[in-house]
Parts: C-alpha cells; sequence; structure tokens
C-alpha cells in the first residue's frame, strides 16, 4: 500500500489528510500517468476513491 494525493503532489496538490488516501503501487503510478482513465467520487465524509474506468478511445470493429 502507498499513500496516493487526491490532487497530484506534483500538480500543486498538498501533502494532508484530506488529501490523501491509500492504493496499490500499480494504481498509484497508472493513475498519475493517465488521469483520464480514473473517475473521482467521495465514500464519504472525508473519504475518497477512484473507479478505474479504462481508455476513453474505442476503436471501431
Amino acid at each position: 500500500c502507498q499513500i496516493d494525493h487526491i490532487t497530484n503532489w506534483s500538480d500543486g496538490g498538498t501533502t494532508d489528510l484530506d488529501n490523501l488516501g491509500p492504493t496499490c503501487q500499480f494504481h498509484n503510478r497508472d493513475r498519475y500517468r493517465n488521469p483520464a482513465h480514473y473517475r473521482l467520487h467521495r465514500t464519504g465524509k472525508d473519504r475518497w476513491g477512484f473507479t478505474y474506468i479504462g481508455s476513453r478511445t474505442r476503436t471501431r470493429q
């Protein structure tokens, strides 16, 4: 488990409890590299989560 910033630290996100949450190493790095693949949602008053929604571009078959 790693600590993830809801607003990335490199984008000015603060390192405080309101902006932090646990995540695995893979999803911590993947969300940073591919933010459009994730949707943010609140799970409680002071809690949040991300749902993986995948790539938004679709190929036609």
